[in-house]
């Protein structure tokens, strides 16, 4: 006698398919936190490589690497050197740095945004066209993905230059506002050395990371350069404000490729400051007197693509996952290396 089979009838297939998809719809958040806690976790060993550079290069050096280098006789005046450039040998680019001349400029990718800007270079000669293309990869965060291919040596993670105004160095002070120093670790022409940092290491952000541009308006002022009028703006309080008051959406991008290389030693791409809060919005200021570079206010916090903060690196080497909701004040006392604030580290 034959046996009956029972089949599914359709009502019992949809209900196991409505589990099933019920089921993938828990688990993928599941999923994909654990890749971002791995991404953030490779995010936080490559700024503790860094930081282990850095104190390497200060043993052997007496000194930290600059932030930005001099610029160079007949060639264009941005085309400066990155305390990235100089830490190569100290992260195992040993071949990489010894292949450039640092008698020449690197060459530099187009930073233009709604308006021409830095654009591209290259030297006579052509020197240093590849080492200045050359992805290095513990440059990138993972959580950035890969860069956008039109220039292949992308950059995540900055320096600590801590003030509102670009290119200041006890020998190129501001003239709009002379009291400002510099109390970050890399700026331009510095030497900053480990005793300098009176504060204390483990209260002084020396790096941190940042969102690269995509090289189109995409309204993310974390990483698009917002332009400002800079005529009133001589403090970092104003500069500030100003930035804080503009519309993302609609504000005109001075550059939209932050990031695009490690060879440049330019707000624009290899350090950063402490005026806002982390994830905050990017601004860079036009119009002072003279077009003088050194009086050019700038807004450029770390970001980051990890949900609620950025990581940063501290003079001590250790990494902090610095909350974006970080109280301002104590934010901007970390950003100083001398400036004999009082704060609690558990309040980063």
């Amino acid at each position: 006698m034959r046996s009956l089979r029972r089949g599914f009838t359709l009502i019992e297939l949809l209900v196991v398919i409505s589990i099933i998809g019920v089921l993938i719809g828990l688990l993928l958040p599941a999923v994909q936190a654990a890749r971002e806690a791995a991404r953030r976790a490779q995010c936080t060993n490559n700024l503790k490589q860094i930081g282990i550079a850095i104190h390497n290069y200060a043993a052997a050096l007496n000194g930290l690497p600059f932030g930005k280098g001099n610029s160079y006789p007949g060639e264009t005046g941005y085309a400066r050197w990155s305390a990235q450039s100089q830490l190569l040998m100290f992260i195992e680019q040993g071949n990489l740095f010894n292949s450039i001349n640092f008698d020449r400029a690197p060459e530099t990718p187009g930073m233009s945004g709604d308006i021409t800007f830095m654009p591209a270079y290259q030297n006579p000669n052509r020197e240093n066209a590849t080492a200045s293309r050359r992805q290095v990869a513990m440059f990138l965060c993972p959580s950035d993905g890969s860069p956008d291919g039109t220039w292949p040596g992308g950059l995540n993670y900055l320096g600590n230059l801590q003030s509102w105004a670009c290119d200041l160095s006890p020998n190129n002070p501001s003239d709009v506002s002379p009291g400002e120093q510099m109390r970050g670790i890399f700026y331009f022409q510095s030497f900053t050395r480990l005793a300098d940092v009176t504060d204390g290491l483990s209260n002084t952000a020396f790096f941190s990371e940042k969102i690269r541009g995509t090289g189109v308006r995409d309204g993310d002022a974390r990483s698009d350069s917002l332009i400002t009028s800079a005529a009133s703006q001589t403090t970092l309080e104003t500069t500030y404000s100003v930035c804080q008051a503009m519309n993302p959406l609609t504000s005109t991008r001075l550059t939209m490729r932050q990031g695009m290389s490690w060879v440049m030693g330019e707000m624009c791409c290899s350090t950063y400051n402490h005026v806002a809060a982390p994830n905050g919005r990017t601004c860079a200021g036009t119009g002072f007197a003279q077009n003088q570079m050194r009086n050019m206010p700038m807004q450029v916090p770390p970001s980051s693509r990890h949900p609620g903060g950025v990581n940063v690196l501290a003079g001590d080497g250790a990494v902090k996952f610095v909350k974006d909701s970080v109280n301002l004040t104590t934010w901007r006392a970390f950003g100083t290396r001398n400036g004999g604030e009082v704060f609690s580290a558990d309040s980063l």
